[in-house]
């Protein structure tokens, strides 16, 4: 459908039948966006403060904690103040659910969805439609800050066989044919389904392609085998994984235009995107509080944090002072192209993506890359950690892959884990997907220090 009838003529109406708030966030995240850092700040803890409030009036296992603690909101004055307040975990959650969804909202207003995240365990949850609308809100406003606006055409490379089932239903096809979008599945895409797609996005001419790194990945390889791509977007657009270096030039080379990283989750939605500038990602501060809780990281000798995150606007199940389970760090420099957010910077990414050594080293996805993408004999690889002191090495190996490559790959493990640290080599016609479709190149299932874990 013609991009303009799109935004200028059918969303606003389609906004204004459903008579929510999307444009009313959007106008509010337009505002916020341009203020001074510190005006931003204050913005950021008015909206912390309402919902600390709410929550300790109606959820209840907040009530408890505030009854724990022999505090009330009053007490927390400014951001210095959270470090009194407990960190949520996703264990938490799992306990006792019920607990954590607000009394003042009835179930019928309530939306539930799911995450597994990188422990493999669902946690269910439930989202008010004033957050929902708030996510649609900052989707659209971060996709300006790439040139993409709404009724640009998107094409999205994404989801499990659960998600495409969804999108066939009716209503679903209607809302992806009125707002310019084509959902293909990332689940499936063996040659037929690959060729199909390039089909599909040769007649759709997408504006925008969004998908994971490593089945967009997967997808330019085949392309590049069949002489090339025809569709040139105005931008790709790359979350659900780490996205390394090397794959965003692989993804550019095939496309002929600029890959964006963005950063988000299933309990959050969009939490932060690069901008035209690509010098970190701006937080959706409007959106959320990330915080950091500082662990340290002797690789680098510096501090790396896991992140905190509070939804500002989720009032029917507050999450406040989240364990997201990712590890990064944040700057209030203002960034070249205007925006008072603050930007986050990635280290070393997924608290289960980045494997502990007995000395005390964290080793994140860029240094596994770097060690074995380009080593011969390995084509691809998994690297998998069950115990503190071991890792397994899978791989899809070729007629290169060595003795003097086993041990070349032990000797620089032993380096920088120290010399306790056992390599094992699993060669193998495959390596394994999540259920969503995602592939990790790291699988670390011991997660942080005992005062980090979230097990």
């Amino acid at each position: 459908m013609n991009t303009y009838i799109v935004r200028e003529v059918i969303y606003p109406i389609y906004r204004a039948l459903k008579r929510d708030r999307v444009l009313d966030f959007l106008a509010e995240m337009h505002r916020v966006e341009v203020l001074d850092p510190e005006d931003v700040r204050k913005f950021q803890w008015a909206k912390f403060k309402r919902l600390l409030e709410y929550a300790a009036e109606h959820v209840p296992y907040y009530r408890g904690v505030f009854k724990d603690l022999g505090a009330t909101p009053e007490d927390f004055k400014s951001h210095h103040d959270l470090k009194g307040f407990p960190v949520l975990r996703k264990r938490d959650i799992l306990a006792n659910p019920e607990a954590f969804i607000s009394e003042a909202y009835p179930r019928s207003r309530l939306e539930r969805n799911s995450t597994g995240g990188s422990t493999g365990e669902n946690l269910y949850f439930w989202l008010d439609r004033e957050v929902c609308q708030a996510r649609q809100a900052n989707n659209a406003r971060m996709d300006e800050w790439i040139d993409i606006r709404i009724g640009d055409r998107v094409a999205m490379l994404w989801g499990t066989a659960f998600d495409m089932e969804r999108s066939r239903k009716v209503t679903n096809v209607l809302r992806n044919w009125v707002s310019n979008r084509l959902l293909l599945s990332s689940y499936t895409m063996d040659l037929a389904s690959l060729d199909d797609y390039v089909n599909r996005l040769t007649a759709f001419r997408p504006h925008l392609i969004l998908s994971y790194p490593s089945a967009l990945i997967h997808f330019c390889r085949s392309v590049a085998e069949r002489g090339g791509m025809a569709v040139k977007p105005r931008a790709v657009l790359c979350s659900g994984e780490t996205l390394y270096d090397w794959q965003r030039d692989v993804i550019e080379d095939t496309f002929g235009t600029a890959c964006y990283n963005h950063y988000g989750c299933r309990e959050f939605g969009a939490l932060a995107r690069e901008c035209r500038m690509r010098d970190g990602l701006h937080i959706a501060c409007e959106r959320v509080l990330i915080e950091e809780m500082p662990v340290s990281d002797s690789t680098s000798g510096a501090q790396a944090s896991e992140l905190l995150v509070t939804d500002l606007d989720a009032y029917g199940m507050p999450f406040i002072r989240y364990a997201i389970g990712d590890l990064g760090k944040i700057t209030w420099e203002q960034c070249k192209c205007g925006l008072g957010l603050p930007r986050l910077q990635s280290t070393l990414g997924r608290t289960f993506d980045v494997v502990r050594t007995p000395n005390g080293n964290y080793l994140g996805g860029t240094f596994w890359t770097i060690l074995l993408r380009k080593r011969k004999g390995i084509e691809r690889f998994q690297v998998i950690q069950e115990k503190i002191d071991e890792i397994t090495i899978a791989f899809i190996p070729t007629e290169e892959f060595t003795d003097d490559t086993r041990r070349y790959i032990i000797d620089k493990v032993r380096e920088a884990g120290g010399p306790e640290m056992k390599v094992k080599f699993e060669p193998g016609p495959d390596l394994a997907l999540t259920p969503a479709g995602k592939f990790r190149f790291v699988i670390s299932k011991i997660g942080l220090p005992d005062g980090n874990r979230d097990d």
